[in-house]
Order: structure tokens, then sequence, then C-alpha cells
């Protein structure tokens, strides 16, 4: 009777631990997509600063420094963005920037140069850069890493900055 006693609590272990197991990594896998997808939805996108690098005749460069904000108790990982942008709501081009990393309750800056073709732009922007007064609006997707960097998810952003 020992014996059959001694079997039956093995097997209720072994059912029990089984049936801590089948439930344990599941949420355990869904509070980690959930913090993280939470995280990267939060994490605010603006443009900090726009610098004329050169104004060239036939076009000019300009410097755009954006910033990534992350307010959650989460880092950030693998965030890269791709965005267009308009000066005066007119599209100029396309940006870009690589992945980067950003640890909870702070922020990164990354800087990114465009060269604007004056040819390629309406004369609103035109004058609008040569007079040294204008609105850069950037409006793209941040992709970043979740569920230890094994899915990447996409957030659309759209930051506004009068120059200067």
């Amino acid at each position: 009777m020992k014996i059959l006693s001694n079997m039956m609590i093995k097997k209720f272990r072994i059912i029990l631990i089984s049936i801590i197991i089948i439930f344990i990594i599941p949420l355990g896998l869904c509070y980690t997509y959930y913090a993280d997808v939470g995280a990267l939805d939060k994490t605010n996108v603006t443009i900090k600063d726009i610098r004329l690098q050169e104004i060239g005749l036939t076009y000019c460069e300009l410097k755009i420094y954006i910033n990534f904000y992350n307010p959650s108790d989460r880092d950030v990982n693998g965030l890269s963005a791709v965005f267009d942008i308009y000066i005066a709501d007119n599209y100029i081009g396309k940006g870009s920037l690589s992945k980067v990393s950003i640890s909870s309750k702070s922020s990164v800056e990354k800087d990114t140069t465009v060269t604007i073709y004056y040819a390629n732009v309406a004369t609103a922007v035109v004058d609008g850069i040569k007079k040294g007064n204008f609105d850069l609006t950037i409006k793209g997707t941040a992709s970043g890493n979740i569920l230890f960097g094994i899915l990447t998810i996409s957030e659309k952003f759209e930051a506004t900055k009068p120059y200067p």
C-alpha cells in the first residue's frame, strides 16, 4: 500500500509540474509580449532640431535631429524608423534611422541629413528654405523587436517642428 501511495504521489507531482509548466510559460510569454508592445507604443518621437547645413544654388542640405523618448518601465530594443519628409506640406524625400535601443525612462537622439534639390520640389518649399521660415514634418513607421527579439512590430508616428 505504501508503494502504491508513493507512486501516486510521484504521478501527482509530475502532473502538477506539467500543469504549472503548461500555464506559466504561455502566461510569461503573453506578459512579455504585451509589455514590449506597450513600451514601443508609448515611445514618443519628436523633432528636436533642424539645421540648415548648406544652401547651394540648386540644392540645400538639412540636418534633422530626432529624439526617441521611452517613458515606460521596459527597454525598447532594435528600434528603427523609415519616414517621409515634408516642408510646408510638400513631400521632399525619405529618411531612415538605423537600429537603436532605448533604456526605460530615457531618450536617444539620432540625426539624419537630407539633400533637397530645388528642381524636385514646389516653389513654396524653396522660398521657405531661402527665407529660413518653414514647418518640417516627418511621417513614418518605427519598428522594434519584441518577445526577446523573435518578433518585430511597427507603429506609425508623426512629428512637426517649425524652422527656425
